[in-house]
């Protein structure tokens, strides 16, 4: 398998996997913090969250791209190409947390946090180090 085929399955299982895991993780949150009320709500807002996730990992996989420019012969060095892996979705989740956030940090927001990107950052991780494992020892 070609390194930009691989990088592109990459992306796609890394997307399918991490927001399977995220939203079942959310879905258990959410089912463990509900409140109980007396009145049942006619429209519930739990799927929201859902949808946010899914889209919010589907952005990520899109930003993760920039992982192709490690194909490129100016960025095949090791800093260049962890920078080309991770700085921007990084980057880029740290910055909408703040402003999702307003830069102030309760318990259940940083919860919500890290179930969005946690196990799309895991398992990205765990693609990158398969790809140096796969090209860069066939390469020396």
């Amino acid at each position: 398998m070609s390194k930009r085929k691989f990088i592109l399955h990459s992306i796609l299982k890394t997307w399918l996997i991490s927001t399977l895991i995220s939203c079942v993780l959310l879905i258990l949150f959410l089912n463990v913090t509900n409140e109980v009320r007396d009145v049942p709500r006619k429209c519930g807002m739990n799927g929201l969250a859902s949808v946010f996730t899914v889209f919010w990992i589907q952005f990520l996989s899109i930003l993760s791209l920039s992982s192709l420019f490690s194909l490129v012969k100016f960025f095949q060095g090791k800093i260049k190409t962890v920078l080309c892996w991770f700085l921007l979705p990084v980057t880029v989740s740290i910055y909408s947390f703040f402003m999702i956030t307003d830069e102030k940090l309760s318990g259940e927001e940083a919860i919500v946090f890290l179930i969005m990107n946690l196990p799309w950052l895991a398992f990205w991780m765990f693609y990158y180090y398969r790809f140096n494992i796969r090209f860069n020892i066939s390469n020396h």
